[in-house]
């Protein structure tokens, strides 16, 4: 196999909720296949030690704040990107957040918060990123949205989670087409339980021993399972890869959430 292609030497990585789990390993791999870091979210501080453990393996990673709920810091955020590291070449849209109800329990600031961090969020960074390539005469580059399994099918009490994947999942395919003339891809990629520092007590409980019964491998994935898929759809492997959704879950979707 010819391993070059799946190189992003040169390219400048942008990765929002870089800091924990599965967004820490992302950033990881695209460091170690070569692709400078830009680790964006609203707490700095929690992106740190992904910077240094970047850092430390020879790789090249910044921290830098980022509301994706915010217009303004979404500018300012490309902005300083540019100014300290250079123009994003890959966007991975992974920064999320939700809430547990029933939706006809659910109050409408809930809703807001899940949607606009969700969905809005990464419609108007990659809105804002790609008006700014087009500025600037750039071709080619890669919005990758980081979704769920979630997306794909509904799940009892995890409703407004549920929807703003979904939308995410179809978010990719309008821009894909229309971006496609710009040399721009974009895909989705919609893991299915991922075992992390933030997950593990449950996943490790009686309840999640009793839920990974519905996984047909008879486990939960690991965050480093997430590597292959993200450099096929971010690199040249995958350049001919557009507007697809991508599930890495096990097989979970075969059975029920």
């Amino acid at each position: 196999m010819n391993e070059t292609i799946f190189n992003l030497e040169g390219k400048v990585a942008l990765v929002t909720g870089g800091g924990t789990g599965v967004g820490a390993s992302i950033a990881m791999a695209l460091s170690k296949a070569g692709a400078k870091v830009a680790l964006a979210a609203r707490r700095v501080e929690k992106l740190k030690e992904t910077e240094e453990s970047i850092i430390a393996q020879g790789g090249v990673a910044k921290s830098f704040s980022l509301d994706v709920s915010s217009e303004e810091n979404v500018k300012k955020c490309l902005d300083s990107i540019s100014k300290e590291m250079d123009e994003v070449d890959i966007l991975i849209n992974n920064a999320g957040t939700t809430t547990v109800g029933l939706l006809d329990q659910t109050e409408a600031e809930d809703w807001d918060m899940v949607i606009n961090t969700n969905l809005r969020g990464p419609w108007f960074l990659a809105k804002e990123w790609v008006r700014r390539r087009k500025e600037r005469n750039l071709t080619g580059g890669n919005i990758l949205n980081i979704s769920s399994i979630n997306g794909e099918a509904p799940q009892k009490g995890n409703g407004v989670y549920c929807v703003s994947k979904a939308g995410l999942s179809h978010l990719t395919r309008q821009m894909a087409i229309e971006c496609a003339r710009y040399g721009i891809r974009v895909n989705t990629l919609s893991p299915g339980y991922m075992r992390t520092d933030i997950n593990k007590e449950f996943l490790d409980s009686e309840n999640g021993k009793e839920f990974i019964k519905r996984v047909p491998m008879r486990r939960y994935g690991t965050a480093d399972e997430m590597t292959g898929p993200v450099l096929l759809l971010v690199s040249d492997a995958g350049s001919y890869i557009t507007g697809t959704t991508l599930i890495v879950d096990g097989g979970h979707l075969l059975s029920t959430l």
